[in-house]
């Protein structure tokens, strides 16, 4: 097949209908959550409504509840998802439903050697840890939405993989050699980008659009550069995104194809009423929560 490197000759549309049959639809529970998960009042009893008609999520979350951590001295184990998830609690379900909805999805693709599917997954982790916690830093509304958007943000590079793992493996190779991160290595190169890939392939899904708009530009850091998105609160969450996914790069928490570390500039870091010494705060705990998050989920 044509190597991504030169693809003056492929269309992102050629791309996205030459491997949609092979690559399976989001989890139907996948679709579903993150719907829910966008309005800040999802309850419990709504996504236990979700997880009971999903076994693989049921049995997971089945499993953690009964951990030593959960289970009260002497107490029997638990065997239905309702106690199950009176016992984690909500945020816990959340989090074991994502997680594992994505995992699924990332292990229908046959990764190359050269880039491996632990070190991306503990790449969108980070990024969906860091969101969470820039949501509740910058004051935005919907931490869940911020955790999911990270956790999806590199969707557009299972899709190159799936499309030519030879090719992708050329770029991932290329831009470390020329000390360049993807993103920029695929602009300079004329590349297909895993951005656009990525938003297009929400699209295709019929996805919610604040996910593909996010997707599509959680490189861009100034906002007029970020076509048709004039939503200030849709900015917000891109600008969490995107600057989760420089604290999570800095931090090395996981691999997303490049050693490359940025710094956002001074006038972005204002506009979201911080400045570069808030992020040493903040890079604390998000380091925490994710180590804390890379635990708990080890255990699904």
């Amino acid at each position: 097949m044509t190597s991504i490197v030169a693809t003056s000759a492929v269309s992102y549309e050629d791309v996205i209908n030459s491997i949609k049959e092979n690559i399976p639809t989001l989890p139907e529970i996948l679709e579903d959550l993150i719907m829910r998960l966008s309005d800040v009042d999802s309850s419990l009893e709504s996504i236990q409504e979700l997880i009971e008609v999903d076994q693989a999520i049921a049995y997971r979350v089945l499993k953690v509840s009964n951990k030593v951590e959960f289970l009260e001295p002497d107490e029997s184990r638990i065997t239905s998802v309702q106690d199950a998830l009176h016992k984690i609690g909500l945020e816990h379900a959340k989090r074991i439903s994502l997680n594992v909805s994505v995992l699924n999805l990332m292990e229908s693709v046959e990764f190359p050697p050269t880039f491996r599917f632990s070190a991306l997954w503990q790449h969108c982790l980070g990024v969906a840890v860091a969101s969470s916690v820039l949501a509740e830093a910058t004051g935005y509304e919907n931490p869940d939405q911020a955790y999911t958007c990270g956790l999806i943000h590199d969707i557009g590079k299972l899709i190159k993989i799936k499309y030519d793992q030879e090719g992708f493996c050329e770029e991932v190779a290329s831009a470390r050699k020329s000390n360049l991160d993807l993103h920029e290595f695929e602009l300079i190169n004329e590349c297909l980008m895993h951005d656009k890939l990525g938003s297009l392939m929400m699209e295709f899904w019929k996805m919610p659009p604040e996910l593909s708009a996010v997707i599509r530009y959680h490189h861009v850091e100034k906002r007029p550069m970020r076509a048709g998105v004039e939503s200030a609160n849709l900015n917000h969450l891109i600008d969490i995104v995107y600057l989760a996914n420089i604290l999570t790069n800095r931090l090395e928490n996981g691999n997303s194809g490049h050693s490359v570390t940025k710094a956002p500039s001074s006038l972005f870091l204002e506009s979201l009423g911080m400045e570069e010494h808030n992020l040493l705060e903040i890079e604390h705990e998000i380091l925490m929560k994710y180590e804390e998050s890379v635990s708990f989920l080890a255990s699904i």
